[in-house]
């Protein structure tokens, strides 16, 4: 039996060259590719495919907080991301969201495919340059220095959503939008995440987006 898929990618290029690859492979059935979280979603409420493969860099919807949303929709779907971005933050929110795998674009389409054969048989599959930053060092993995870990460490999935959007620029109307929620709501989540973290402007909120690596 093939192992049906959705692909979200944003670019097209990309998207098409997975979908061709996959149809050359006898244990793959693309049933769909868009180029948004959202229609990520929607897709996998239609269609429920037995696997999603996710970027997350995309326009609109935060692909990471969507990986719950799909969850919901289509709880047999496994979701795998699948990003240029070989990020510790990036790593631990997928894995924090419940992605079952996280594969790294610079990997070759025989290298994806197989790791998405693993998934599919219901092992977890990481690009080897990712397993290379799940190893525990001494004394941790010592990216980040402690006062800032702690405060990132300490934010719920909602407050990590919202301080990424707003690390991409986005203000309280556009946040509204994109979580779906009233406008008063996104100002009590910022107004939390300003507690959190200590940091009292949007300016600073973004800084320090970047500079955990939330954003690129």
């Amino acid at each position: 039996m093939k192992t049906t898929l959705v692909i979200a990618d944003d670019h097209e290029i990309l998207r098409d060259a997975l979908a061709s690859h996959a149809a050359s492979l006898a244990g793959f059935d693309v049933l769909q590719t868009v180029d948004d979280a959202q229609s990520a979603i929607h897709a996998c409420r239609v269609k429920t495919p037995d696997m999603l493969l996710l970027d997350i860099e995309m326009p609109g919807r935060d692909a990471l907080a969507s990986i719950k949303d799909v969850r919901a929709v289509s709880p047999r779907t496994k979701v795998v991301i699948l990003s240029a971005y070989c990020r510790d933050a990036f790593i631990d929110l997928a894995i924090t969201n419940g992605a079952d795998g996280y594969l790294v674009k610079s990997d070759s389409p025989g290298a994806i495919f197989e790791a998405l054969s693993r998934i599919a048989a219901g092992t977890p599959a990481y690009s080897k340059s990712v397993l290379a930053r799940l190893q525990p060092t001494e004394g941790g993995r010592g990216r980040e220095k402690a006062s800032e870990a702690t405060r990132l460490a300490g934010l719920t999935p909602r407050e990590i959503e919202v301080l990424r959007y707003i690390g991409r620029g986005l203000d309280n109307r556009q946040m509204a939008t994109e979580m779906c929620i009233s406008g008063r709501t996104v100002e009590r989540h910022v107004s939390r995440l300003m507690d959190a973290v200590g940091i009292r402007d949007r300016a600073g909120l973004m800084k320090f987006a970047y500079e955990q690596g939330l954003v690129v």
